[in-house]
């Protein structure tokens, strides 16, 4: 009961505060409890009120507000974005989850994957900024584990419901493709300079989520794939060939990476 009361305190703070950094430390702390209690992930996904507050924040904040600075926004949409991911993370087995992603005709899962389908917009000043084009590096890392979290979600865990599934997931992005065109041919770049640095282990768990993010969609959307194929086939077969070499040996991840390369090269041969 105290758990509880505490979360819905939580909750209170986080959707009444109109101040940045103060919403961006009580998102810290949401996130923090979520990943050492499942009751904080059971509790979240009841809480309509509080995950559509966060999820719209995904959009204002990707926009711009014009009344913060804009790199402590963008540190804050890479707040948001873990936070969300830790929600979704070994939740597959709450049925609160399927339930609040499936309601209103999916109205929560169609506006988070909407408002992850673009890179943030920055002010002319910023596009050659080293601190921000740092933030939107990591930001693009979130984008990616956070989608990862979602497709794997739908794709490997049937108790999540079955009029959830990676072609939904598809269908709300696609009529994004005109701003997820950009982000998914980043995240494809971005993997291809992970796998270049060959055999470092800190970017193993990045590597498996970006390969898995960008084989599942060009498997899954024609407008995908025939991105991948116009602007990336050549390079990704250049630094995908032989992925065993390339990969952190004894990495519990190395296997289910070189898996998914392996797919991701067999799709488009």
């Amino acid at each position: 009961m105290v758990r509880g009361q505490l979360y819905n305190q939580l909750s209170a703070d986080i959707q009444s505060n109109k101040s940045l950094e103060k919403r961006f430390y009580l998102v810290q702390e949401l996130s923090t409890a979520a990943s050492n209690d499942m009751n904080i992930k059971k509790y979240f996904w009841k809480d309509l009120d509080l995950c559509t507050a966060l999820v719209e924040d995904l959009g204002k904040y990707r926009l711009g507000t014009g009344e913060n600075n804009r790199a402590d926004e963008i540190e804050y949409l890479i707040q948001l974005e873990s936070c969300l991911s830790e929600m979704f993370r070994e939740s597959e087995h709450l049925s609160q989850r399927a339930h609040l992603l499936t309601a209103n005709s999916f109205v929560v899962l169609r506006l988070l994957l909407e408002n992850i389908s673009s890179a943030p917009s920055l002010p002319t000043h910023l596009t050659s900024d080293a601190e921000v084009e740092d933030l939107c590096t990591e930001l693009l890392d979130t984008t990616t584990k956070l989608l990862f979290e979602v497709l794997l979600a739908v794709s490997e865990h049937p108790t999540f419901g079955t009029e959830l599934s990676v072609s939904r997931v598809v269908s709300f992005l696609e009529p994004c493709f005109s701003t997820f065109g950009p982000v998914y041919s980043s995240m494809i770049e971005r993997g291809l300079f992970l796998i270049s640095r060959t055999g470092a282990a800190s970017t193993t768990l990045l590597l498996y989520c970006v390969f898995y993010v960008v084989e599942v969609l060009c498997r899954n959307s024609a407008v995908c794939r025939r991105l991948l194929i116009s602007s990336h086939l050549e390079d990704i077969r250049y630094y995908c060939a032989n992925p065993e070499l390339k990969i952190a040996r004894f990495s519990p991840l190395q296997g289910l990476t070189i898996e998914r390369v392996y797919k991701l090269l067999q799709n488009i041969s």
